[in-house]
């Protein structure tokens, strides 16, 4: 009796079915997905007489499936919170360079302080001589030639020529300057002539323009002190010039 092509005999059934669920775990240990049922279809089919499609539709590709990674990300934000995840390493490199960034702030507010204390003493070494002196009314020149300051006495007379210091038609503008000389030691008095007032000197001397008499040295003193004469201040009391008191000159006395 001539066989059937057209039916698969049974145990031939079996014998595919056992290939196939052998060769679809092998499938699924190497990660490719496979419907569980396609087997039991496919046999089923053939028990019931179907023959199989000569064309099988291609497999899709499964979607890939999400990887999750081991390794968390360094920030990570919540809504109520944010978390830094560093390495023992990047951890410690990151405390190596506060630490370092607070030595370098640390010296350099030292040099800072340094150099600031320097020059506050540079400044206080500075400050010149004449800064620290009280003011004083006639030049160094004048005062280093002239001895200690001393009440005025009178003198007796030693010539018959007095030095006339200045004039002016008021007394009251002549007694500022009258003192004023006292203050070094040159003695003067006022005298009327006519209608102005002189001011002029207590002593009297031979000679006042001969160089080397005493009449020579006290002219060109009371030219040195009286060049920085000024009247008091807020008195209206005349200055008598710039630089007054430059034009004097010997006047004899009877």
């Amino acid at each position: 009796m001539a066989r059937n092509t057209r039916h698969i005999a049974f145990y031939e059934i079996i014998n595919k079915t056992r290939f196939k669920s052998a060769q679809q775990k092998a499938l699924d240990k190497i990660g490719v997905v496979k419907g569980p049922a396609e087997p039991e279809k496919k046999a089923e089919a053939v028990l019931q007489g179907q023959t199989e499609p000569a064309k099988t539709e291609a497999a899709r590709p499964g979607r890939p499936e999400f990887v999750w990674s081991a390794r968390p990300k360094t920030l990570r934000l919540y809504p109520d919170r944010i978390e830094l995840c560093l390495t023992w390493q990047a951890a410690a490199i990151t405390l190596l360079a506060f630490f370092a960034t607070l030595l370098i702030l640390f010296r350099l507010g030292q040099i800072y302080s340094i150099k600031t204390s320097q020059e506050i003493k540079t400044e206080k070494t500075a400050v010149p001589v004449e800064a620290v002196m009280p003011e004083k009314i006639i030049p160094a020149a004048v005062e280093t030639s002239m001895p200690a300051r001393t009440p005025p006495k009178m003198v007796e007379p030693m010539g018959d020529n007095a030095i006339v210091i200045t004039s002016y038609n008021l007394r009251s503008h002549l007694e500022p300057v009258k003192q004023y000389f006292a203050q070094f030691g040159i003695a003067t008095e006022i005298i009327q002539r006519g209608s102005r007032y002189l001011l002029v000197t207590q002593n009297r001397f031979d000679s006042i323009d001969k160089a080397g008499t005493d009449g020579y040295v006290m002219k060109r003193k009371i030219m040195s002190v009286g060049a920085n004469y000024k009247p008091p201040a807020g008195s209206g009391f005349e200055s008598f010039g710039t630089k007054p008191f430059q034009d004097i000159y010997g006047m004899k006395m009877n």
